[in-house]
């Protein structure tokens, strides 16, 4: 396994390493810290300048080498510090590295201020070929993970994915698909609406023992792994379904799929995924369906 680190030295940055540090992953895994540092734009090539680029330097160093220490307690790390766009270094340099998983704090106001949730955070989901685990909320350990699944590639490898890392057995996994529910049209005759109404409730109890089947499926890959599996069919609209679930107590991490299957099978860093990104207070990893799994 390797797992990129990308930090600023932010709060949030500095969360994400402590949960990295923590997250399950096995001893052969190798880390690389990457920090960009942004110098502003200038022509002036004079001492202050020069200065000012190296002072910026020295301190991207500092907060690199001091998450390359963290993660050093458990695995074999090393720190770099670039320069560039960091929503474009960091995607290349994951790719460039062969990185199995991307990992970065939902936002930084640290040093360089860089690391905005909606700029860098997306634009690294979006564009590296890997997973990608944005880290936000208080550092805690791994209880409960809630896994969405609606049976497209991407859902279905973000499950495999979790469950291919060594995870405790005192893991509690609940797997969730949300379905969509029909639109009962108002304006037709009351027999009529009355036939219409039990067709629909009949697609949904149709749509929802095909979810129990795929829940079953994927749940027989955490057998091993978890202790606990929890398979939930609810009914609403799937990244609305997915925030609330994910704001119970106890919901430690939310998977999900870059892109998930809309209800008219149309592929949706998925208005789904981003909107789960955004909107749950816990991290949040997203994998996409055409990569390995570890």
């Amino acid at each position: 396994m390797r797992v990129l680190l990308a930090t600023d030295g932010s709060d949030d940055a500095r969360t994400a390493t402590e949960w990295l540090s923590a997250f399950p992953l096995a001893p052969s895994t190798k880390a690389l810290v990457v920090t960009v540092a942004l110098p502003p734009p200038s022509a002036l090539d004079i001492p202050t300048v020069r200065e000012f680029k190296h002072e910026m330097a020295e301190a991207a160093r500092v907060v690199a080498e001091s998450a390359r220490v963290v993660l050093a307690r458990r695995w074999d790390a090393e720190a770099v510090v670039l320069e560039g766009d960091p929503r474009e270094t960091i995607a290349a340099t994951a790719n460039a590295w062969s990185a199995d998983i991307v990992v970065v704090g939902a936002r930084g106001l640290g040093t360089f201020k860089r690391f905005l949730l909606g700029s860098v955070s997306s634009a690294i989901a979006r564009h590296v070929h890997c997973p990608v685990l944005v880290v936000k909320g208080r550092p805690a350990s791994l209880r409960t993970a809630l896994v969405a699944i609606d049976g497209s590639p991407d859902s279905m490898a973000a499950a495999r994915f979790l469950a291919a890392l060594p995870l405790e057995r005192t893991l509690t996994v609940r797997l969730l698909t949300a379905i969509e529910g029909p639109q009962y049209p108002s304006a037709i005759p009351g027999i009529l609406a009355k036939t219409l109404h039990a067709a629909l409730d009949e697609l949904v109890r149709e749509q929802a023992a095909d979810a129990e089947k795929i829940l079953a499926r994927v749940g027989s890959d955490f057998v091993g792994p978890a202790a606990v599996i929890r398979r939930d069919v609810v009914v609403g609209p799937a990244a609305d379904e997915i925030i609330q679930a994910a704001a119970d107590a106890g919901v430690d991490l939310v998977v999900v799929g870059a892109r998930g299957l809309g209800p008219i099978g149309k592929l949706l860093l998925g208005s789904v995924s981003e909107k789960v990104l955004h909107h749950v207070d816990c991290p949040v990893l997203i994998v996409k369906g055409r990569e390995g799994i570890p």
